[in-house]
């Protein structure tokens, strides 16, 4: 299952999260257990983990975030595990830096950011005296109702990437912030194949490859040369019927391993694409 983090809108009442008319700001997060979730990260987000340990899973490693470490994350899917240390339990902080933002605060420190593309998903940093005060700070402003709130969490957001710059992290900060900002739609085939057996919107899948949905579409047609959806959805029947053929997992567990969030959607695709149903795909299997 996938979770879209912050979710559009946020719950007005759920007081974990701290959002306003115009946007969702930040999430304290506080359990008392350990979990494993599919993130979809819909904001580039700043993670201070307070207690316990936050790991994420990337292409290749597993990044181990901490209480000394602050992470920036670009927007997209992560396998997150969160663990407890002793008897205490996991505590998070995350901010979410909309890109606008960004830019303004690019723009009004004249910033010098690297040229070219910049493939940089993430940034650890060392939570120091300052970030940890920062951190902290922040926590309080969770609940309270001030007059002028939405300028105060724009120019926090500005104080804490001001604060990372001045980190011994910096070059890589600024490359991030570059990656935030690049225009240059992602490579079509690569962003298409990275999430094909996720269960996003087109016009999800559209946003990550830095694109319209129409020019989204458009440059599909071109690459592809049919729809979106109706490639997407051959690529993950096919799939699913090399899993059907070759595995015991269940037809439920099949279709969401393929980015089908609902089981009976899967079956009526597949019966339209094989003239099968999958338990007669599988049954075929079982008999030979």
């Amino acid at each position: 299952m996938l979770f879209r983090f912050p979710p559009i809108p946020a719950d007005a009442d759920d007081p974990s999260f701290l959002a306003l008319d115009t946007a969702t700001y930040a999430k304290y997060k506080r359990v008392n257990r350990s979990g494993t979730r599919n993130i979809f990260l819909t904001e580039h987000t700043l993670v201070f983990t307070i207690s316990g340990t936050k790991l994420l899973h990337l292409p290749g490693q597993v990044l181990n975030v901490g209480p000394g470490s602050v992470v920036l994350l670009k927007r997209g899917i992560y396998v997150m595990a969160e663990y407890l240390e002793r008897s205490k339990d996991f505590e998070a902080l995350m901010l979410f830096l909309p890109v606008q933002t960004v830019r303004d605060f690019a723009l009004r420190q004249k910033l010098q950011l690297p040229k070219g593309r910049q493939e940089l998903f993430y940034v650890v940093a060392r939570a120091n005296e300052l970030l940890t005060g920062f951190r902290d700070q922040y926590r309080v402003y969770f609940g309270k109702q001030l007059r002028e709130m939405e300028q105060l969490l724009y120019v926090k957001i500005h104080e804490v990437l001001l604060l990372l710059l001045a980190t011994e992290q910096r070059g890589s900060v600024l490359a991030f912030l570059s990656a935030l900002l690049q225009d240059e739609p992602e490579d079509l085939a690569f962003t298409v194949q990275r999430y094909l057996f996720q269960p996003l919107t087109l016009e999800e899948l559209a946003g990550l490859s830095n694109r319209s949905l129409a020019t989204f579409k458009r440059d599909f047609q071109r690459h592809y040369h049919t729809s979106p959806r109706q490639w997407i959805n051959g690529e993950r029947l096919e799939h699913a019927r090399m899993l059907l053929q070759t595995t015991d997992q269940s037809v439920g567990d099949i279709a969401l391993a393929c980015g089908f969030e609902s089981a009976s959607h899967f079956i009526r695709l597949f019966r339209r694409a094989f003239g099968a149903t999958p338990q007669t795909i599988r049954a075929k299997r079982t008999i030979s």
